[in-house]
């Protein structure tokens, strides 16, 4: 129990001494695997949610799990885990370039958009047709979830992936992140609408309304001013930028978490609208900070994963998550892009790509959990798709013949545009 000094109410020094030992060996777990998953060839999420999961009752059991995080004191982490979020979102709004999204040709468009709508059709179906016992209520609400859920593509992730291989100049690595960066604004589009629908509280829903408005400020106002503030020494004290990266998103996230969404949808779009030229600046301190409060994130995320208590039907559920997430996005990206005669090698490749979930899934994942969408059990099973899909971009990659890393300059593009990274041959429909 909190005691009180001075009228504020603090921790009790025992909980104090937990929270601040947790969050030293969580941070430290978190760099370890994800050093070990780097060594591996797998992106460093792939060891920060295998970290998560370890400190849940899968592997430590539910008793030694609540000793080493006991209950008093991870409400404390959450509230950690929500500002790394929140500054992850930040970091992944950064990443976003609307322009290039505008600007790439029709074909790219099409396969973008197969990418998203086949795994969310099929995840809809297998929602009905095999989840049922999952459904909380809402058959339709939870279809849409479903679907969402497998239809996510890891823009931040990818763009990781494609940078530690030296692709993001090319062909592939631009039309990867253009896909990319569609889907997810697809994704919190679709997610924005199922918690909408799925929060509590009718005579709140008038704040939803407020959106719109909110977005069209951002855009016409916000970032305006932004660009006026960020003059030309702005670049020289990126300390004062970071500041007012970080804050604006915390803001905007309490924005969008009062209007009844859920925090990360305006620490994403603070991200979205911040100046361009300052980007570099601001994202090496958000990642900073990120590294240090996201951590939290992947143990509250692990600590509700329990693999322990799936049952035998839980085995054909999980078969049917992954039919429905691998055909879908492997399957989907593959045609459309073969029907926009793009050659079979990069049609591949841009296939695995695109299945990458990573941390986004788990963001969305965890906001289903926390408003009843779905359950423990069902959110267990979507845990373990995020986590087998995005480790097998590396591996689906060196099968399809894409290069572990270019040697520098081979990510130029000329004046043709982006170089290919495949085969002569693949370029041929």
């Amino acid at each position: 129990m909190s005691s009180v000094s001075n009228g504020v109410e603090t921790l009790p020094s025992d909980q104090m001494i937990f929270l601040l030992l947790d969050l030293v060996l969580i941070v430290a777990a978190a760099r370890l695997l994800g050093w070990l998953a780097a060594r591996v060839g797998q992106p460093p999420v792939i060891g920060e949610i295998v970290a998560g999961i370890l400190a849940g009752p899968t592997v430590l059991g539910a008793h030694l799990s609540e000793t080493v995080f006991p209950h008093d004191i991870r409400s404390y982490l959450t509230a950690f885990a929500n500002v790394g979020v929140m500054i992850f979102m930040f970091s992944a709004g950064l990443e976003m370039d609307l322009r290039s999204v505008a600007g790439r040709r029709r074909s790219v468009t099409t396969v973008a958009l197969a990418a998203y709508l086949t795994p969310f059709a099929l995840g809809s179906a297998i929602a009905v047709l095999a989840l049922a016992r999952h459904d909380g209520g809402n058959r339709l609400n939870f279809a849409l979830f479903i679907g969402c859920a497998l239809a996510v593509t890891a823009f931040p992730v990818l763009a990781r992936i494609l940078h530690d291989r030296k692709l993001l100049g090319t062909r592939l690595g631009q039309s990867a992140m253009t896909c990319a960066a569609l889907d997810d604004v697809l994704a919190w589009c679709v997610l924005a609408v199922v918690i909408g629908i799925a929060r509590p509280g009718l005579g709140h829903h008038w704040r939803l309304l407020l959106f719109v408005p909110l977005v069209a400020v951002l855009w016409w106002a916000v970032r305006p001013a932004l660009d006026r503030l960020a003059g030309p020494r702005s670049e020289k004290n990126p300390a004062n930028m970071v500041f007012l990266g970080v804050s604006g998103a915390l803001l905007l996230g309490a924005a969008t978490e009062w209007i009844g969404l859920h925090l990360i949808f305006g620490a994403f779009l603070f991200g979205v609208v911040f100046p361009r030229r300052l980007r570099a600046a601001v994202d090496s301190g958000a990642q900073l900070l990120s590294s240090i409060f996201l951590p939290a994130f992947f143990v509250v995320a692990g600590l509700q994963v329990n693999l322990g208590g799936l049952d035998r039907a839980s085995i054909g559920e999980f078969a049917a998550i992954m039919f429905a997430a691998l055909a879908g996005k492997l399957g989907g990206t593959y045609l459309a892009a073969r029907l926009g005669r793009t050659g079979r090698t990069e049609s591949a490749a841009l296939a695995a790509l695109m299945n990458t979930r990573g941390l986004t899934e788990l963001v969305i994942l965890n906001v289903g959990l926390t408003i009843g969408v779905i359950d423990e059990r069902l959110y267990s099973l979507l845990v373990l798709m995020a986590l087998i899909t995005t480790a097998m971009t590396a591996p689906l990659l060196k099968l399809f013949g894409v290069p572990r890393a270019l040697p520098d300059g081979d990510q130029e593009t000329g004046e043709g545009g982006p170089r290919s990274t495949v085969p002569t041959e693949a370029a041929t429909p």
